[in-house]
């Protein structure tokens, strides 16, 4: 509480002093923030529009979106509620509290808020999926199949949603119906494997072996992402004595998903079955690791210690079998057969009594306990789970973190251990780099980061503090949001006893800059260059802060209306965005040019460029400025990883992976992830 009270008055401050600094502006500021994920800072920001103006509904809902992005799900649903009640007439807001009381497992009150924030907005596509996706989870089947015929009616060609009926199809028993479902999603889309792979399913459920094995086939033929396909492939090639390719699903299997246990399990049977008895071992092993409670590996695991001489071992299974199931008998002849083994034969006859006497009175057992355990192939019985999770966004850009399922991130140990190539990372470029105090350390990578005339104006001690390239950057804490504050006010000060000093613009532009305050930035690096016209690290700055401004109002402007069905208005009013942000970028390439023409060994505004130059589909010139900056800096990791990625989509592959090898033996170990995909 202490700290939300210092940058509080801090930016109350910050009013006192900038008179232009109204409640629109700083309103603004905090989406910026809101946008580049600072979720704290844009906080702030919208508290001090609420100290000011409490009676506006808007600061109320985007400190929800803040809050839901940080998990506080009854926050976000207080902030909405606060909003409704100064405007009921808010479709997002209805929106937003939903979305956070679905996160909150409330279905029925997100499904009510969802439905009122479709009567303002009735073809809302978003809508309709959250309403869908909480009405599913309330298992209100009849209710989210609704919603997906409403949907499919306004985006007949979202294919993917087909799955989504059939899979709803079958939670209501309907087999006949999903299956029609399902050969409508293969008609439609054959080339998404997951028609083929619940159609296989169900073909598995009718016993109809040969058809299931076919589609599995099919789904595995189109890369299936879904470890299940192979498990089950795996099994059909078992039954048809396909042993070599049923391991090699079990394989592929693993290295979708490292902690399957059913896939070890199901491949340590398969070797055991051939006589492979230590993989065997090892993979029942593995499967108690990931699971303790299965105790049809455990069984098998006791079977055979007992097989390759483990006796202690095998002993110590069974006897843990026994813990769980006393009446048991095959628990009692393995220790009985065991402890013989060892020469125990006076333990091993009272095992074996004990085996004589359950199944002497095994039906008055039968009557109390049924225990039985069969060590057999598991089949993935389900088809795969939801895919409306990914498809539910927040409305704008703001998706709301599946905080339950997210890893936390480690830059050092887990990350860059094993079979790097297995872990799954997205095909999006190397972001921009920028100057900036706060960077979050690489020590892997090996981009050369040290440029001569930063570091000496670094050592001139103008700024706040040292500058930085990174494209990597941090998000602020309360303490920094506050020190910041600080500094821009110091700084003004300075500026109203000497406005004629560019170093003071530019210490006052970064500092902007870090509290998202673009426009104010870019005021402040105008002054600094028309000060002093050979500026380059001001013009640099200048072309990335400008480059940032233009992804929030471009990307804000493409969400607002996503997934709805555009009217002529809104036509016209993207027209006018576009005609904008190609103004902009023309800007910014100026910038990027006159760095090079002041230094030309910079080679990060060659690289700054040539990303630009991707978002514009200029891909060729954009290969020739990653090309350039990998002649300033052979060991340029991220520009080796954004010049391999546009390689492989002007479809060179060979130069691409060759791209993607070089930058993840420079430290970008994604790479190999992206090479194993493209290998396929």
């Amino acid at each position: 509480m202490k700290k939300v009270k210092v940058i509080t008055i801090c930016l109350l401050c910050q009013v006192a002093v900038f008179a232009q600094w109204n409640t629109e502006r700083i309103l603004t500021i905090g989406q910026n923030a809101l946008y580049f994920e600072d979720y704290v800072l844009s906080i702030q920001y919208f508290n001090q529009v609420i100290k000011i103006k409490p009676y506006l509904a808007e600061p109320y809902l985007n400190r929800a979106i803040a809050k839901i992005q940080l998990g506080d799900y009854q926050g976000a649903d207080q902030d909405c509620s606060e909003a409704i009640k100064i405007n009921p007439f808010l479709p997002q807001a209805y929106y937003a509290r939903g979305f956070a009381r679905k996160k909150m497992n409330f279905f029925t009150e997100a499904t009510a808020d969802f439905t009122k924030a479709l009567e303002f907005s009735p073809n809302s596509l978003y809508l309709l999926m959250n309403r869908m996706d909480a009405r599913d989870r309330n298992k209100d089947y009849t209710g989210a199949l609704s919603d997906l015929d409403t949907y499919l009616k306004l985006s007949p060609k979202t294919y993917s949603l087909y799955y989504e009926k059939g899979r709803i199809q079958l939670e209501l028993k309907d087999t006949l119906a999903a299956e029609k479902t399902f050969n409508q999603f293969i008609q439609k889309d054959s080339i998404n494997f997951l028609g083929w792979s619940a159609r296989a399913i169900l073909r598995m459920e009718k016993n109809d072996k040969d058809g299931a094995l076919k589609d599995y086939t099919e789904a595995i033929k189109r890369n299936t992402t879904y470890e299940g396909d192979y498990i089950n492939r795996g099994i059909l090639n078992v039954e048809k004595k396909n042993y070599n390719q049923a391991l090699s699903d079990y394989n592929n299997a693993i290295k979708i998903d490292k902690n399957n246990a059913l896939a070890y399990y199901n491949r340590g049977l398969l070797r055991a079955n051939l006589g492979d008895n230590n993989n065997a071992l090892t993979d029942l092993t593995t499967v108690l690791k990931l699971d303790s409670s299965n105790n049809e590996a455990l069984l098998r695991k006791a079977m055979l210690e007992s097989t390759i001489g483990d006796f202690r071992n095998s002993i110590k299974d069974y006897k843990a079998i026994i813990g769980k199931f006393h009446y048991f008998i095959p628990a009692y002849v393995g220790i009985a057969e065991a402890e013989e083994s060892l020469g125990n034969k006076k333990v091993s006859f009272q095992y074996r009594q004990l085996a004589y006497n359950i199944e002497k009175n095994k039906d008055y057992i039968n009557r109390k306990n049924k225990e039985t355990i069969q060590a057999t192939n598991k089949t993935a019985k389900n088809v795969q789970q939801s895919t409306t999770g990914r498809k539910t966004d927040l409305f704008n850009r703001f998706a709301a973190q599946d905080i339950e399922n997210t890893e936390t991130e480690s830059k050092y140990s887990e990350e860059t251990r094993g079979a790097v190539q297995d872990k799954y990372t997205d095909v999006i470029n190397e972001r921009n780099f920028v100057l900036t105090y706060y960077a979050k350390a690489d020590e892997i990578r090996r981009t050369n980061i040290y440029y001569p005339a930063l570091d000496e104006y670094n050592k001139e001690k103008k700024l706040s503090s040292v500058l930085k390239i990174t494209n990597n950057e941090l998000s602020l804490t309360a303490e920094l949001v506050n020190g910041h504050f600080e500094a821009i006010n110091n700084i003004s000060n300075q500026l109203a006893k000497d406005n004629n000093d560019p170093d003071i613009y530019f210490n006052r532009s970064l500092e902007f800059a870090m509290v998202q305050d673009f426009n104010s930035a870019i005021e402040d690096l105008n002054k600094a260059i028309l000060l002093r016209p050979n500026f380059m690290l001001a013009y640099f700055c200048r072309a990335n802060i400008r480059f940032k401004l233009l992804d929030y109002i471009k990307n804000t402007a493409d969400q607002t209306n996503k997934g709805v069905v555009e009217s002529t208005k809104e036509k016209n009013k993207k027209i006018s965005v576009e005609k904008q942000s190609m103004f902009d970028v023309e800007m910014m390439m100026r910038d990027y040019d006159k760095v090079n023409a002041l230094n030309p060994d910079f080679s990060f505004a060659y690289f700054n460029k040539a990303n630009v130059l991707c978002t514009q589909k200029d891909f060729s010139t954009a290969i020739s400025n990653y090309t350039k900056s990998i002649e300033i800096d052979p060991e340029f990791a991220e520009a080796y990883f954004n010049r391999g990625l546009t390689y492989l989509f002007v479809g060179e592959d060979a130069k691409g992976l060759a791209d993607l090898s070089k930058a993840g033996e420079l430290g970008i170990y994604k790479s190999y992830n992206l090479i194993q995909r493209f290998k396929k």
